[in-house]
């Protein structure tokens, strides 16, 4: 079992110069900057965004569920 652990000197180096440089490369890849500049605004408003369509889908709502309830009866 020893023997599989004894590893020459050099061969530790070759092992470590590859790791570091492994490590280095990925390192330099995350470096890059790219400038990336979108505009997706369209110049009009989404109907999902204005707050009174909220407010008067929360009353159908509730009024749907007040029929339900006094239909049962």
């Amino acid at each position: 079992m020893k023997q599989l652990f004894n590893i020459s000197a050099n061969f530790k180096k070759s092992l470590l110069l590859i790791a570091v440089l492994f490590s280095q490369s990925l390192i330099w890849a995350q470096d890059k900057t790219v400038d990336v500049n979108l505009n997706v605004d369209k110049g009009g408003s989404d109907w999902y965004a204005q707050p009174w369509l909220l407010v008067l889908g929360g009353a159908v709502f509730i009024i749907i569920i007040v029929a339900l309830l006094r239909g049962k009866k």
